[in-house]
């Protein structure tokens, strides 16, 4: 009897474990996955939210929307056509999306390519170069982020100038909540976090980035002719024209193909939520893109220092079950 061509456990592992390179608040990875033979359920995983940096959970499902299209990307460089579904029990807001590996399809060159930057990119907290050949890649990012419903918005040098106000105000106003600060330490000071987390090693040491939540000191030290005030970044605050959870997904799900692009074309990024966290200085981004729903905003430019140690993910088997009974395994 012939069976559906469906991917092997190994395959399903790798894909997963790929994904997984995708940022998330402090590093938190609050998503898990499960395997049925068939398809491969993304569920929000609640233990690993942060209520006190992340009121509302917005930060939670974005995560969920970039690990997505990072697993969407890592199932076409694996040789797999897939098929996603968006909440597919309506009644069940913690099952945020469905993968099907439809076929196995052989990957293009491009494919691997975006895959590959999967594993080159990080998170920049270090002063950068403006970008180069702007003009290009602006328009590339507002076609991705287009395509999964998300507006990209470019600040000029006014808005940047406005943005750092707003973050000064958040930064200043965030130190008297001993709430968010003990989450903040939680999860930067310690190994209790275990392989998850924002180690001291890709925490800035004396270089001060105004668009920076203001982290504990770290080790990461720049070239003191870098500087922190001149940085050059470009700036993209990626909107939505709702704020429903499918929207946030889906402005995930844009924020990683702005990341996977923009590691492609060799910029560096870092991405910044702090402004958008507490509602009073979420209104004031809002008024910088059109009174649209900013949900998370980018900092695109070139690197001037090299590239801190890769931070730490999950093992594979902490954030993937499988419950799939026996398997035609693909030629």
């Amino acid at each position: 009897m012939t069976g559906r061509q469906v991917p092997d456990v190994g395959t399903v592992r790798a894909v997963v474990e790929s994904a997984a390179r995708a940022p998330s608040l402090h590093n938190s990875q609050p998503w898990r996955w499960r395997w049925d033979g068939t398809t491969a359920d993304l569920h929000v995983d609640a233990e690993r939210l942060l209520p006190a940096t992340d009121m509302f959970n917005r930060e939670g499902v974005l995560g969920c929307g970039v690990v997505l299209q990072h697993a969407e990307v890592a199932w076409a460089a694996a040789g797999w056509h897939t098929r996603t579904s968006l909440f597919p029990e309506p009644t069940v807001r913690a099952h945020v999306a469905a993968v099907e590996p439809v076929e196995p399809r052989p990957p293009t060159a491009a494919q691997r390519c975006l895959a590959a930057a999967i594993g080159r990119r990080y998170t920049d907290r270090m002063p950068m170069d403006a970008p180069p050949e702007w003009l290009t890649t602006s328009q590339v990012l507002t076609f991705l982020a287009h395509r999964f419903g998300t507006t990209a918005t470019f600040l000029d040098a006014d808005q940047v100038t406005e943005l750092r106000r707003i973050s000064a105000l958040t930064t200043r106003v965030r130190r008297y909540d001993p709430r968010y600060q003990d989450e903040l330490r939680w999860w930067t000071a310690g190994p209790e976090h275990g392989a998850a987390g924002v180690p001291s090693t890709a925490l800035p040491g004396c270089a001060e980035v105004p668009l920076n939540r203001e982290f504990p000191v770290g080790t990461l030290d720049a070239d003191p002719a870098a500087g922190g005030a001149d940085d050059a970044a470009a700036v993209a605050v990626l909107s939505t024209t709702g704020d429903s959870a499918v929207d946030l997904l889906d402005c995930g799900r844009a924020l990683s193909a702005v990341l996977l692009d923009c590691t492609q074309a060799g910029l560096s990024t870092g991405t910044v939520t702090h402004v958008v966290e507490l509602p009073s200085a979420r209104l004031l981004v809002s008024e910088l893109v059109g009174q649209r729903f900013p949900q998370v905003l980018v900092r695109i430019g070139g690197a001037r220092t090299p590239a801190p140690p890769r931070t730490p993910r999950r093992p594979v088997d902490s954030m993937l079950e499988l419950t799939a009974g026996p398997q035609v395994a693909a030629e």
